[in-house]
């Protein structure tokens, strides 16, 4: 392939990403909700986290890392908790339904945390999050991962970059949300720098020694990505590591091995979904009016020279989502090419609409 963009209807993307899991054997309900998951995240544009991986979750599947139709099981419960056991399955399906049953929950008593061991990686935590915006509720999605970062004063891979997301309704305006992980960038940076042969900042990863490095030609094999803020971005990461792996009684840290690295091995990672029910507090429409109001205060502050637009969190998102649904999803061709390994796997098509640029 070239440089091209390929471009797919939201909802063809969804289908064939669900009809390719279907094949593979997954329960229908099960094969929708992954698709869904990951389409979504595409639309949002977090190519990292969407449909380019469904090609590499099958694969985990068949080396026996992911379950393909485990059934989650809720060990605990009660009026606004729950723990599940995700049973090794892929990580969007006792994701999304530990989420759902937050909401309910919350609907009830106002605040719920439902949290899920022995799971898989579940994509963008933004996903889950705006489960609960988007039914008027505050969500927060929280997930440990594999040792990938260092902590202040260490040597080598210490602790996960740890990923959390917030989704809070915002009246008239999509929903203010933030999907981070705890490290200075995205690990992906760092080795496509090093496929381009070219230096990294040096607050990005350190070396063997435990050093700051601008030299990213042997990551990941040695060295680890540095946390944000340095030991704020380490406190972030450990709290997370508290309410996802410890509080569920799951893997921690160094227990957590890679989901793409180790395709035989289970994640064994952990999640915890967080739901605040706005109306418990105060009418859905005053919050609506208040978060309204907290969005206009952000657009109109003065600007920065230079400074068009100020936007809110989640805002360029929001922007590229509309702009999906009114033209198609454009996809860059890393994963226009995943999803073509795919199609051949299964002898599925593509559907895609159109071809940008100048053709293969």
């Amino acid at each position: 392939m070239t440089d091209n963009r390929y471009v797919i209807p939201l909802e063809d993307l969804k289908s064939f990403c669900a009809d390719a899991l279907i094949q593979e054997g997954m329960h229908e309900e099960y094969a929708r909700i992954t698709a869904e998951v990951l389409a979504e995240t595409d639309a949002l544009g977090t190519h990292s986290h969407g449909t380019k991986n469904l090609h590499n979750y099958i694969r985990k599947m068949r080396a026996g890392g992911m379950a393909l139709n485990a059934e989650p099981v809720v060990l605990k419960e009660g009026p606004g908790y729950a723990l599940i056991d995700g049973k090794a399955a892929i990580g969007m399906v006792p994701a999304y339904k530990a989420m759902e049953l937050a909401i309910q929950k919350a609907s009830e008593c106002g605040i719920a945390s439902v949290v899920v061991k022995n799971t898989s990686h579940f994509g963008a935590a933004g996903y889950y999050a705006n489960m609960a915006s988007n039914k008027n509720m505050i969500g927060l999605a929280f997930s440990n991962v594999d040792t990938n970062m260092t902590i202040p004063g260490a040597r080598g891979k210490v602790i996960g970059n740890n990923p959390m997301s917030y989704g809070v309704p915002a009246g008239h305006y999509s929903p203010v949300f933030l999907d981070i992980a705890m490290s200075s960038v995205a690990s992906l940076k760092v080795v496509q720098a090093r496929k381009d042969g070219k230096p990294v900042p040096d607050t990005w990863i350190i070396d063997g020694e435990g050093l700051p490095t601008t030299d990213p030609s042997r990551y990941p094999e040695e060295g680890a990505m540095q946390p944000m803020a340095a030991h704020k971005g380490y406190g972030l990461a450990l709290m997370i590591e508290i309410l996802t792996g410890v509080l569920s009684g799951g893997g921690i840290m160094s227990e957590v091995p890679s989901w793409l690295f180790s395709m035989e091995t289970k994640n064994n990672v952990s999640h915890n979904f967080i739901v605040i029910d706005v109306s418990k507090f105060m009418e859905p429409d005053e919050f609506n009016q208040r978060m309204e109001g907290v969005v206009n205060y952000l657009h109109d502050i003065p600007k920065a020279k230079g400074t068009e637009r100020i936007y809110y969190p989640g805002e360029m998102e929001w922007d590229k989502y509309r702009k999906v649904n009114a033209e198609g999803l454009s996809l860059p061709e890393d994963v226009a090419a995943s999803l073509q390994g795919l199609a051949d796997d299964f002898g599925l098509t593509v559907p895609w609409a159109q071809l940008e640029g100048n053709g293969e």
